[in-house]
């Protein structure tokens, strides 16, 4: 493909009758803006239209529960189960459609993948089975049952329609119940329902097209593979394609995970980017309906890539417009260093889902809160100093000089970016190196003086006499008092990853939370015979439950070991001295240790400079160390304000 080249993916496509401008789809993604009767909020309704503005060409509204009974998987969770809230919906897709975006919404049931606290009633199955991560089981539905789901579903579809929407998903994918239905891993029936695991679906689509009509779209999403012993593979969903395209479905949207393998589901930036797509190539083979890509593809140029060689008609972005609702029309003028790209860290969107909160990303405050974070004009202009050119540094300033507020960054190193540019480093964080770019192009493009180099004193920061002083110098790496802990042979992740220290062949990694293990696998991705110790006893709990997943099968797949409820007492010349939670004593050998146990505040400057400053602020790492979510959060609430 020619460089830099974006031609198909801007390309009219039809889903039916349906023409969508673009190939750019959004899939659906839980954002729990809903209220907590699943009707639609002012919140939702910004949100999706926020994407819509920024030139997407389809946007496909996430999963909404099909009944008031057990369909329902999250607190919060968006709803189609009654007539009353066809209201609110239609607000919601005409809100869409005023910028020339078509919207679909998804409908779906639960099945095993709740909880009774979430209905109150016990979850049902195909099977009767263990909730996924709960300590509950699923009862096997009853035929009576099954055919009161079927009647909900064509029910729901039908209010779709007449919401205003210009089509419906059926959600068949990523373990909720149609997919437990067609899996072996979960459908266990001797009756009928096991014996051809496709009439579940089946009866569903018949009975939802005879609601909606023959022209209007009826869209399917699979999970291509469930990556699961004994679940769907791509052998068997393609013959599951071929079947529902027989059926009466328009398109097919190919995704991949269950419950239980979320980290295919959503994937972590440890996994490659655009790891799906084989799946939906493959279905594409087999069918002649319109297949949706998904997975990971937050660069408009990979997307256009999956287009020209034929595995998919359409992609879907879904972190990637999260981050950035611009995407569409920054790729469509060529101007891809503009785009804020999606850095997969799963904190704002799958960890907060986890967590019963509503959607937020990493790298865009804004989300979930668009009307709140609009950027308005400052009152007055100030002239505003920010030292430190780490994330909440680089975001303050950006949104400073939005406001048209003169700002000057000074950063003590010869390029900005701060802790971002050293884990940028492993390569399996190298889409790091995304958000410096994009923050790079936004210093030039708003004139933002940037001084390298540049450490700050209170002395130098009073004679430029600014109106606003905003620290943001990050943490220093916690060194604890260890005896030994003076040794050669004892080095920090910094020094690591700048290359400022050579490590041995026999590591010992001090530090089990996101950053011990991250390096442990850069390591032993060098050949290194590593090992992590944490005094928890779990290891990176800082972590989504997908990027967990992923780095735990990793650092095994790279022979690391982990030992948990084990503390560092001594280091000796040839390893370390531990105790364990049963209180015993003995030695690992090793030649080198890395330490990896936190960060504390870096709190100095600003101590030297309170009182001296009208106006000072510090932020980030440098008041409480923590993730690049909340940093950017800090920064971007504080840039507003000013």
């Amino acid at each position: 493909m020619e460089k830099d080249k974006i031609e198909k993916l801007f390309k009219l496509v039809k889903i039916g009758k349906m023409e969508v401008k673009n190939r750019i789809v959004m899939p659906p993604m839980c954002t729990r803006l809903a209220f907590p009767d699943g009707s639609v909020s002012q919140r939702l309704i910004d949100y999706y239209e926020e994407r819509a503005r920024g030139g997407v060409g389809l946007i496909i509204v996430e999963y909404s529960y099909i009944d008031d009974k057990d369909s329902k998987s999250h607190p919060n969770q968006l709803g189609i189960y009654h007539d009353k809230l066809i209201a609110g919906l239609n607000e919601l897709a005409e809100a869409v459609q005023l910028h020339g975006a078509k919207v679909i919404l998804q409908i779906n049931h639960a099945g095993r993948q709740t909880s009774i606290s979430v209905m109150g009633n016990q979850p049902v199955a195909p099977s009767s089975m263990p909730c996924y991560k709960k300590e509950e089981i699923a009862r096997e539905l009853t035929l009576e049952e099954i055919e009161e789901i079927v009647k909900s579903y064509a029910e729901a579809a039908e209010r779709v329609k007449e919401a205003g929407f210009n089509g419906v998903e059926i959600h068949g994918a990523h373990g909720y119940l149609i997919d437990q239905f067609l899996s072996p891993y979960t459908n266990h029936r001797p009756d009928k329902y096991g014996q051809d695991r496709m009439m579940f679906a089946l009866e569903i689509i018949s009975q939802v097209r005879k609601k909606v009509g023959k022209d209007f779209p009826v869209g399917f999403r699979i999970s291509g593979d469930e990556y699961i012993d004994g679940g769907l593979t791509l052998t068997q969903t393609k013959k599951i394609a071929q079947r529902i395209e027989v059926a009466g479905i328009d398109y097919i949207h190919v995704s991949g995970g269950i419950g239980e393998t979320v980290d295919w589901l959503i994937q972590p930036m440890y996994y490659p980017q655009g790891c799906l797509a084989h799946l939906a190539g493959g279905i594409k083979q087999d069918v002649n309906i319109p297949v949706i890509a998904v997975g990971s593809i937050t660069d408009p140029l990979m997307a256009e890539k999956v287009l020209r060689e034929n595995k998919a008609d359409l992609i879907a972005m879904g972190r990637a417009l999260i981050a950035d609702p611009q995407l569409p029309r920054k790729a469509a003028k060529g101007k891809i260093g503009e785009i804020c790209r999606c850095i997969r860290c799963n904190e704002g969107c799958l960890k907060r889902s986890k967590e019963n909160k509503t959607l937020r990303c990493t790298v865009n405050p804004a989300a979930g809160r668009e009307d709140k974070m609009r950027i308005l004009p400052a009152g007055k202009s100030k002239k505003i100093l920010v030292i430190g050119s780490g994330p909440a540094g680089l975001e303050v300033s950006r949104i400073a000089a939005l406001r048209g507020h003169q700002v000057v960054l000074w950063e003590k190193e010869e390029e900005i970016g701060g802790n971002l540019r050293i884990a940028s480093r492993m390569r399996f964080k190298a889409e790091l190196k995304n958000l410096i770019e994009y923050f790079s192009f936004q210093i030039k493009k708003l004139g933002i003086k940037v001084e390298l180099c540049k450490e700050a004193t209170a002395e130098m920061v009073e004679e430029i006499k600014p109106d606003v002083v905003i620290i943001a110098i990050g943490a220093r790496l916690l060194i604890p008092k260890i005896p030994g802990i003076s040794k050669p042979s004892v080095m920090t992740v910094i020094e690591v990853l700048t290359g400022r220290r050579k490590v041995g062949k026999n590591i010992i990694v001090a530090g089990g939370g996101s950053v011990g293990c991250e390096i442990a696998l850069f390591l032993a991705q060098q050949d290194k015979k590593v090992t992590i110790i944490e005094m928890s006893e779990e290891a990176m709990v800082d972590l989504d439950l997908s990027s967990k997943i992923a780095l735990k099968r990793l650092l095994s797949d790279n022979n690391v070991e982990i030992l948990t409820s084990v503390k560092v007492e001594q280091i000796t010349d040839d390893g370390v001295v531990v105790i364990n939670k049963e209180w015993n004593l003995y030695s690992i050998k090793a030649d080198t240790i890395v330490l990896a146990l936190g960060f504390e505040p870096n709190r100095k400057l600003i101590k030297s400079l309170q009182y001296k400053i009208p106006q000072l602020y510090s932020i980030g790492d440098c008041v409480k160390p923590g993730k690049i979510m909340q940093a950017m959060e800090q920064a971007s609430f504080l840039a507003r304000q000013i």
